[in-house]
């Protein structure tokens, strides 16, 4: 693989998912360290069959508060813990959480029902707050600087875009949105774009729709996710006839490197 970053699905569905595909969250990966961006299903297994060490991650970044992006959390917190334990602490600790303010509180209240300051040898939790503006700053490490924009959705949501250090390359995650500035904006000349195309309305974008601001903001690759599985040749052929460049499903477990 020629590039260094890479993004892995960890499940692609929309709200409402099947027995083959997990609800919509990823892993943005270099060097098998990862930012994670929201927590469903089951986020150890899933991250183990991606190839990955759970305890490898850089950060958790939750983009909205509803419950096909943040059920996982406690899960994945619990898991994180019992391997840390059984590794001698080999969790980066501590363990950072990032979403705008008003999901942050819940995600905190959230996380709080299960009292992890009360399991033994806990690792501590560090909540960080996102603004709530196209370009606010998210977070910065060695090898990415990310930003995010809030969205058009039915709750508080935000958009990410994440730039490699060393060779400028971004890769920008619409979240749950309807087709909207903000996005556009965060996105423009993008190498990748992961949009959702759950179906135009109610906070959600269609295919094509997708297509149409992937080509305003001249992003080289789009890539459809957040999507139903019966529908997924329209849905290729939609954003295809706005669209000139590569398009695709997100698969899950794929790599798309950036």
């Amino acid at each position: 693989m020629g590039e260094k970053n890479y993004v892995i699905p960890l499940g692609v569905a929309a709200a409402l998912p099947d027995v083959a595909h997990a609800n919509s969250y990823l892993a943005v990966v270099r060097e098998e360290r990862y930012w994670l961006v929201d927590c469903a299903d089951s986020p150890i297994t899933r991250l183990q069959q991606a190839g990955l060490d759970p305890l490898a991650v850089r950060g958790v970044i939750i983009t909205h508060f509803h419950p096909d992006h943040v059920y996982g959390l406690p899960a994945y917190l619990l898991g994180l813990y019992l391997m840390d334990k059984k590794a001698s602490r080999a969790l980066e600790a501590p363990l950072r959480i990032y979403a705008r303010p008003e999901v942050l509180s819940l995600v905190r209240i959230m996380v709080g029902l299960y009292q992890p300051q009360n399991w033994t040898e806990m690792f501590p939790l560090e909540y960080h707050s996102i603004p709530v503006e196209v370009g606010g700053k998210v977070a910065e490490d060695d090898d990415f600087v990310i930003t995010a924009a809030p969205t058009h959705h039915s709750v508080p949501s935000i958009a990410l875009r994440f730039v490699s250090q060393d060779s400028g390359h971004d890769f920008v995650y619409s979240s749950d949105t309807a087709s909207c500035p903000e996005v556009e904006t965060l996105a423009q000349g993008a190498k990748l774009l992961f949009h959702e195309a759950a179906g135009a309305g109610y906070g959600h974008a269609s295919a094509e729709e997708a297509g149409e601001l992937a080509t305003r903001a001249g992003v080289e690759q789009l890539v459809l996710i957040h999507y139903t599985s019966d529908a997924t040749a329209q849905l290729l052929a939609e954003a295809q006839a706005v669209f000139a460049g590569p398009v695709e499903l997100a698969q899950e477990f794929a790599r798309y490197p950036w």
